[in-house]
């Protein structure tokens, strides 16, 4: 009997943000200077998966590194230290202590080795900066979308090359498919249970990943969608509510659209949203047909 695919959410740190990260509903120079110089902050989570598959231990982005982080709470010092200045200023992040994806993983007994992928969901540094905490992993994963537009301007004053740069990674194309909101899709795995889906607004070449049991009855279909950055929350499809940190508002529409349309399919187990303060770390089991 093939195994069941489990789903581990970790929480790999906080940030503090302007409540128009979350809940902004615009795009715009004057929105991200309000982002970065906010009084008013919430705190959220920072999430990493770690998917353990039949055919391997696949890790989906890093959250914030300890470098962030030494002593487990808020150091500005340290921050600018890994971060520029109005990122800093931005994220304020922080890392408890046992909680950056490295010490995670050795609390599981799981070494960077044992990783067969870590894939990258889209290059924003609270994805990607503990990617030097699992650079051993036999294969780091991005989608070649997002690593090629890294060039663009606005995503160089989000995404830091020096969080990523020297450490090798495999660039994946997206191919056609019926599902997300461009119709790419890439099949991690082979197999169709993991499908890493093109939905743009936040980056260009940002995927969610829809994680399903294989079964070929529609009905008799289980399947979870790790929704990265698309959404915050449910809210944001619930309402109709985009992010106010992206690069297109009309593609982010879209793609709440899309998971909201996901929601309500009856093998839906669970959307999850990258900083979902609701969200608490737990297993997500999916079964597979016996």
């Amino acid at each position: 009997m093939r195994k069941n695919i489990r789903i581990h959410i970790l929480h790999c740190g906080y940030m503090q943000v302007s409540p128009t990260v979350p809940f902004g509903d615009s795009i715009s120079l004057k929105n991200s200077a309000r982002q970065i110089f906010a009084r008013e902050r919430v705190t959220l989570p920072v999430s990493a998966y770690l998917i353990e598959h039949p055919n391997g231990l696949i890790l989906v982005d890093t959250g914030w590194c300890r470098d962030i982080s030494p002593k487990g709470v808020y150091d500005p010092k340290a921050v600018r230290s890994v971060l520029p200045k109005h990122l800093a200023a931005l994220y304020q992040p922080y890392v408890p202590e046992g909680m950056a994806i490295h010490e995670q993983l050795e609390a599981r007994g799981i070494r960077p080795e044992d990783l067969d992928i870590v894939l990258l969901t889209h290059l924003d540094p609270d994805h990607v900066a503990g990617l030097r905490h699992v650079k051993g992993a036999k294969r780091i994963l991005v989608p070649e979308d997002e690593y090629f537009w890294n060039c663009r301007l606005v995503y160089q004053a989000r995404q830091p090359k020096k969080l990523f740069e020297g450490i090798e990674m495999e660039r994946f194309f997206y191919r056609g498919s019926s599902l997300g909101t461009n119709r790419w899709a890439y099949d991690l795995m082979g197999d169709e249970t993991i499908l890493c889906i093109n939905i743009p607004g936040h980056t260009d070449g940002m995927c969610a990943l829809l994680v399903q049991n294989g079964e070929l009855l529609e009905h008799k279909r289980r399947f979870a969608i790790l929704a990265s950055d698309a959404a915050y929350c449910p809210r944001n499809w619930e309402e109709g509510i985009t992010p106010g940190l992206g690069f297109h508002r009309e593609l982010q529409k879209r793609g709440l659209d899309w998971l909201k349309e996901q929601a309500a399919h009856p093998g839906c187990i669970a959307i999850l949203a990258n900083h979902d303060p609701d969200m608490q770390p737990q297993t997500i089991t999916i079964a597979n047909p016996t």
